[in-house]
């Protein structure tokens, strides 16, 4: 699972490439609200992450859309600069 907050266009261009290189992500999850760290304690920040990773480690469906797909990734960042 690759897992993307929303920070600088510098860091989702790398997590693309992850993604566009990585045929074992199975998973992608775009966290909007969220900057440069995760576990920020911010609004529900903290709650959304361990969601996201609990449903994941569990084989369950993701509490977010499996976004960016492979597919998706050229639109994904012309969107968001």
């Amino acid at each position: 699972m690759l897992m993307i907050a929303e920070c600088s266009s510098q860091v989702r261009q790398w997590a693309a490439a992850v993604l566009a290189q990585a045929p074992a992500v199975r998973r992608t999850q775009y966290m909007p609200g969220v900057g440069h760290h995760m576990w920020n304690g911010l609004r529900d920040n903290n709650d959304r992450a361990a969601a996201t990773i609990t449903a994941f480690l569990q084989d369950k469906s993701a509490p977010l859309p499996n976004y960016p797909a492979r597919d998706e990734i050229s639109t994904f960042l012309r969107d968001r600069g």
